[in-house]
């Protein structure tokens, strides 16, 4: 798989740690990111019998919610790398650092850069947020920004054929529960909607769920009117 691309079903888990904090020398006024990946994609087997794209995608996502075993594991493979990239730079925007990121994540663990954005943007986040404060104490000079990325993919490899009468099954949240949810302003950048994979405008409103991960309010009603679970945790909502 060197040379090709993983076909990435539903959306990465992902977890960072920051690791260590540290001053650059004297001359080196940049901050850099100093990232260790670790990463695995496991190989997913799905039926065939699934009339399109879409109708394979849900029926991906409420089988993993929902501990359904009509799509099999076949392999997996781990990925370990690491990136050193200038963090805090004048003459990049936010948006700029984290097309750097996805495309450096995509050329490690071989899986499309678009897929990542989410990933990127969580680790801008932490990485930036670990360094507030730090830069004026450090006198000026740069810091290595020491984090841990750790990223779990399920890939598609072959359809197999199934039997004629299995059927995505959803259970969806309950009205009351999905008009109970939370308005939450977001006021940090990187705060991103892992429904739709796009990063959620500061100042504008979102929907949280009681296990504190917040979404476009359209992208999770939406899915809500699907399935129960949150579509990162797992969280059970009331059906």
């Amino acid at each position: 798989m060197a040379d090709e691309y993983w076909e990435m079903l539903g959306d990465p888990y992902y977890a960072t740690r920051i690791l260590e904090v540290s001053e650059l020398p004297e001359t080196a006024m940049k901050s850099q990111l100093w990232l260790d990946i670790n990463a695995t994609v496991t190989q997913i087997v799905l039926p065939s019998n699934l009339e399109d794209d879409e109708d394979l995608e849900d029926h991906y996502k409420v089988m993993m919610l929902e501990d359904d075993h009509m799509g099999q594991p076949t392999e997996s493979f781990d990925y370990h790398d690491k990136l050193e990239i200038d963090l805090l730079m004048d003459d990049r925007s936010t948006s700029s650092i984290l097309a750097t990121i996805s495309n450096e994540l995509s050329k490690s663990i071989h899986v499309p850069s678009q897929d990542l954005r989410c990933v990127a943007a969580t680790i801008v986040h932490d990485a930036s947020r670990s360094l507030v404060g730090r830069v004026c104490s450090s006198g000026g000079r740069g810091l290595r920004v020491h984090m841990e990325a750790c990223i779990k993919i399920d890939a598609i490899v072959e359809d197999v054929a199934a039997d004629d009468e299995v059927q995505p099954a959803f259970v969806p949240a309950s009205k009351s529960a999905i008009e109970k949810l939370e308005r939450v302003r977001v006021e940090t950048a990187g705060v991103c909607c892992s429904v739709c994979i796009a990063e959620i405008a500061v100042g504008s409103e979102g929907r949280g769920l009681p296990c504190s991960h917040v979404y476009h309010e359209a992208c999770i009603v939406e899915w809500l009117e699907k399935s129960h679970f949150c579509p990162l945790c797992r969280f059970s909502l009331p059906a």
